[in-house]
């Protein structure tokens, strides 16, 4: 099956508040009261929306999504099939999206994990998010309201605006275009140097251990899958969102998927992506590895795979027993680890495998020295990783398991996103 997929982007320069909602040359416009009409629902207790933009003096804590403002230019209804509005296939047709900015939402019920992040420097310098505007949802839960029931009320929120202001863009000039094409290729298609272009599947861990560490796919939660084959435009297209843990921005942009794509008929055939779940057990863990490299081998026909993971230790477990497997049957594979090194060789690496001989370090963590901001966005969310700091600074602390952006599929590799989107300091982030 032939999937394609255009995206048009439009660069977006500056966001404000106004009278009226609009896009002019790469301005963003918000009438606050009529999306806090768009958004506001009767399970929360409190809801605002702010405005963060790159190089401001600001904390904002708490953070639960982000995602970039995206739909579908004929079916805007249709944009996150499943999760809001109506059910269509992703991954084919035109897409809209408004580069630069985000939709970031903040989580107050209590959890383990969540991120915080400096729009000014240095600590900005760490993460690709700092460098957009953010549009905040800081939604509060009504009393008695379950944490579920609130979690899907402010991903509901979060894709009423996105879908909102991505509408936009449609019929203007874009800044940019990428196009995807998932077309099978001839039996046999060789490469310019007349050798067969090997088969390369891409297989990737994510976690759906719970209500809230999960993903959605095409609406439904993924708690207890098995390994499945996922189309690779689907992934860039709206029809798997997170809905806690990590940040939608990164499978909407994933790195690894836009670049396989890129190279599909020229040095390589990509055969298309299996996802495996992050089980807590070691036996389980073996069986979904076997699983999902059966799929790669027996059914995507895969020479080679690339394996990646979003997560921790469990994480690097998993993605370490699916690389063994894809080996023992007989296919060649490498490995993404994140966050598997610092200062100590080996000091956040979970796994020692002499079999596992091809690694990619997709980043590490880093010490920061955090100033003190003028603006904390999010003030009354619990962040685990900051108690007994005070949060508007000065601190120091780790990116690991705190800062937003480090724990998606390229970890804390700042540098391999968004590197063009270039912005003017404003004085008030001089240090």
């Amino acid at each position: 099956m032939c999937r394609e997929l255009s995206i048009d982007y439009v660069n977006i320069r500056n966001v404000m508040f106004g009278n009226r909602t609009e896009l002019r040359n790469g301005v963003l416009t918000l009438d606050k009261e009529e999306l806090m009409a768009l958004a506001n629902k009767p399970v929360f207790d409190s809801f605002d929306i702010k405005i963060a933009s790159p190089g401001d003096s600001c904390r904002i804590l708490g953070v639960h999504e982000v995602m970039q403002p995206r739909c579908k230019v004929d079916a805007p209804e249709t944009s996150y099939p499943g999760a809001w509005g109506s059910l269509a296939p992703a991954g084919e047709g035109r897409t809209v999206a408004l580069r630069g900015v985000v939709i970031t939402e903040l989580y107050y019920p209590k959890a383990n994990v969540k991120w915080y992040l400096d729009m000014c420097e240095p600590c900005s310098h760490y993460s690709y998010y700092a460098r957009h505007h953010h549009i905040i949802l800081d939604a509060t839960p009504g009393s008695g309201i379950s944490d579920l029931t609130y979690s899907e009320a402010l991903k509901h929120s979060a894709l009423s605006i996105n879908v909102h202001l991505a509408k936009l863009a449609i019929g203007q000039t874009p800044d940019k275009t990428e196009f995807f094409s998932h077309r099978p290729l001839d039996e046999g298609q060789r490469g310019k140097d007349g050798k067969k272009l090997p088969r390369v599947a891409y297989l990737c861990t994510l976690q759906a251990t719970t209500d809230f560490w999960n993903f959605l796919y095409y609406g439904q939660s993924a708690v207890g899958y098995l390994p499945i084959i996922v189309q690779p435009t689907e992934i860039l297209d709206g029809a798997v969102i997170f809905r806690y843990w990590e940040n939608t921005y990164v499978l909407q942009n994933d790195p690894y998927v836009k670049e396989l794509l890129s190279r599909h008929g020229k040095d390589l055939d990509f055969a298309g992506v299996v996802f495996a779940n992050n089980t807590m057990r070691i036996g389980d863990k073996s069986a979904m590895g076997l699983i999902a490299a059966g799929l790669c081998k027996n059914t995507l026909r895969a020479d080679c795979v690339m394996v990646n993971k979003s997560g921790m230790g469990h994480a690097q477990l998993d993605a370490v027993m699916a690389f063994n497997w894809c080996e023992s049957m007989g296919m060649t594979a490498a490995v993404n680890l994140a966050g598997v090194s610092n200062d100590t060789p080996g000091d956040m690496l979970v796994i020692a495998d002499p079999k596992v001989d091809a690694v990619v370090n997709s980043g590490r963590h880093f010490l920061l020295e955090h100033p003190r901001v003028e603006r904390l966005i999010g003030e009354d969310v619990n962040v685990p990783s900051l108690l007994g700091l005070d949060p508007r600074g000065p601190f120091t602390h780790t990116t690991n398991y705190a800062y937003a952006g480090v724990y998606g599929q390229l970890g804390d590799c700042y540098r391999t996103m968004d590197d063009d989107i270039t912005w003017t300091a404003p004085e008030a982030c001089a240090q």
